[in-house]
């Protein structure tokens, strides 16, 4: 069994309302580069955390320029690698309908979807993916 790591859970929250909220001003603005751009930022996330440029620039500025104390939460690696990247692939099959106009309004639907549902998660800390 792999071992947990001890991440800074605002920076994971702060993280999940900035893609949250990415993808719900896509929405609103019918701008489909946005849904890219946050299923980029959760596949980012699969490979390390350091490749998460959300939780890093959280890290830097609270954590080394404000020095605010860090809340630690303990969570295995393999948890968050599966959420991220089913995260990030409902958007980027949300991106390829929009884009590709193959039922777009399906495509809108399931980027509000997951966007709720990482506020969701984000807000309360019920990750739906991870009970999965």
């Amino acid at each position: 069994m792999a071992q947990c790591l001890i991440y800074d859970n605002r920076a994971l929250n702060f993280f999940r309302a900035t893609c949250g909220f990415l993808a719900l001003l896509a929405y609103f603005i019918q701008n489909e580069w946005l849904v890219l751009i946050t299923g980029v930022l959760f596949f980012l996330g699969v490979f390390s955390i350091k490749l998460n440029i959300l939780y890093q620039l959280y890290i830097v500025v609270f954590g080394k320029v404000l020095k605010q104390k860090i809340a630690p939460v303990q969570k295995d690696s393999g948890e968050l690698k599966f959420v991220y990247g089913f995260t990030g692939t409902c958007f980027l099959i949300a991106f390829a309908m929009i884009y590709f106009k193959i039922f777009p309004e399906i495509g809108w639907f399931l980027n509000l979807t997951v966007s709720f549902l990482t506020l969701l998660a984000s807000f309360t800390n019920l990750c739906i993916a991870a009970l999965m």
